[in-house]
């Protein structure tokens, strides 16, 4: 909920989920913790519906009652901590995903975009079977990468970009990271425009300091 160039971080996400123009609703996946009432109704406000699960970490839960509400074959998936996620690869992924029935696919199977443009494609016979089957914390925290790491059981399909640019690490997990992530928007956002990795990527051209 803190501000990116007078807005939300979470606002700037719904606003590039929204610009791919691939999902036909928008989830936000949360917890049932008080704590995240507040999240919980600014989504609310902006169309979004909520599924509320009771462990903080249970992310499979999360992602199958976003399957059971919204009766989709495919979710695309990423985190609150991602507010440079791109419309376009976005929107080739999910393309990619749906042309080749992966139960996977994902631009962090190998990774070669920055991190902070993660996201995935998950089929929704996937994501039921991991809720159904995965029992320890981590494995029902880790699903995704549970499902990304077996191959021989599950489709799984690598979106990459042809430069390696892994080494980068756009992601806000620490006051640090927010610090910098507000530098860039208040520099390169405009309203009704989603800029790109190939901005960031010129911008921090001329800021090496950043």
């Amino acid at each position: 909920m803190l501000p990116l160039a007078g807005k939300p971080l979470i606002w700037h996400m719904i606003d590039r989920m929204r610009a791919a123009g691939c999902c036909e609703h928008l989830y936000l996946a949360t917890t049932s913790d008080p704590r995240n009432d507040p999240l919980v109704e600014y989504c609310a406000a902006q169309g979004l519906e909520a599924v509320r699960e009771r462990e903080e970490d249970d992310l499979a839960a999360r992602l199958h009652a976003v399957v059971a509400a919204s009766g989709a074959d495919y979710v695309l998936k990423t985190g609150g901590d991602c507010p440079l996620i791109e419309p376009t690869v976005m929107r080739d992924m999910v393309r990619m995903a749906i042309a080749q029935s992966s139960d996977f696919c994902s631009n962090r199977v190998r990774w070669t975009f920055p991190m902070g443009l993660s996201c995935d494609v998950l089929s929704a016979s996937a994501i039921t079977w991991a809720h159904e089957h995965l029992a320890t914390p981590e494995d029902r925290e880790l699903f995704a990468t549970w499902i990304r790491d077996r191959p021989e059981q599950f489709r799984v399909t690598s979106f990459e970009h042809g430069e390696n640019l892994s080494h980068h690490t756009w992601m806000v997990d620490t006051p640090e990271d927010y610090a910098w992530m507000q530098q860039l928007f208040e520099a390169l956002y405009r309203d009704g425009e989603c800029f790109g990795m190939t901005d960031v990527l010129r911008y921090l051209e001329t800021k090496q300091h950043l």
